[in-house]
C-alpha cells in the first residue's frame, strides 16, 4: 500500500470509487483540478495498492482560522474495505498537515444509521465528537462533527 498525492492520472479511478462510495463521480473532476493545477490549498492524497488507486482523502484549509483544516472527504472502494487504506489515508493526512503547521483537522459526518460505521471509524482514530447540529443536512439527518489536534 503506497500514498501518495493525487495525480491526474488517478482521475478517472477516483471518479470510479466517489460514484460508488460518496457522490457522483463526475463532481470528482472539479473538485481535485484546482489543486493539481497549483491554484488550492487542499491536499488530496491516493491510496494505491500497486498501481491501482483503491482510495483517497480531500482536506481544505478552514477560511478565518488558524491552522484548521476540514477533511471533506475519504473514500475507499468497496472491495478495498478493511484493508486499511481508510487508517493509512487519514494518518498520511495527519502527518502531512501537522508538519505544515495545521493545528487541527475536523470531519464532519451525519447521523443516519448508514453513518454510524464512519463515527465508529473517526472515534477509533481518535477523533472526538464535537458537536451535533441537528437537521443540518436534512430532516431527520443531523451533522455530527468531530475533531482532532495534529501532531506538530
Amino acid at each position: 500500500m503506497t500514498i501518495r498525492l493525487t495525480q491526474h492520472s488517478d482521475i478517472p479511478a477516483l471518479c470510479d470509487i466517489a460514484d460508488t462510495t460518496l457522490f457522483p463521480g463526475e463532481m470528482l473532476t472539479g473538485m481535485v483540478t484546482p489543486v493539481l493545477d497549483g491554484l488550492s490549498d487542499a491536499v488530496w492524497l491516493t491510496a494505491l495498492d500497486g498501481e491501482t488507486p483503491r482510495g483517497f482523502c480531500f482536506a481544505a484549509p478552514e477560511d478565518m482560522s488558524n491552522g484548521t483544516w476540514n477533511m471533506r472527504a475519504l473514500a475507499v472502494a468497496p472491495e478495498a474495505h478493511r484493508h486499511g487504506f481508510g487508517r493509512k489515508l487519514v494518518a498520511t493526512l495527519e502527518q502531512k498537515l501537522g508538519e505544515s503547521g495545521a493545528r487541527v483537522l475536523v470531519v464532519d459526518t451525519a447521523s443516519d444509521p448508514e453513518q454510524a460505521p464512519a463515527r465508529a471509524f473517526y472515534h477509533s482514530l481518535g477523533y472526538t465528537h464535537a458537536g451535533t447540529i441537528p437537521a443540518f443536512w436534512d430532516v431527520g439527518s443531523d451533522k455530527v462533527t468531530f475533531w482532532k489536534a495534529l501532531p506538530g
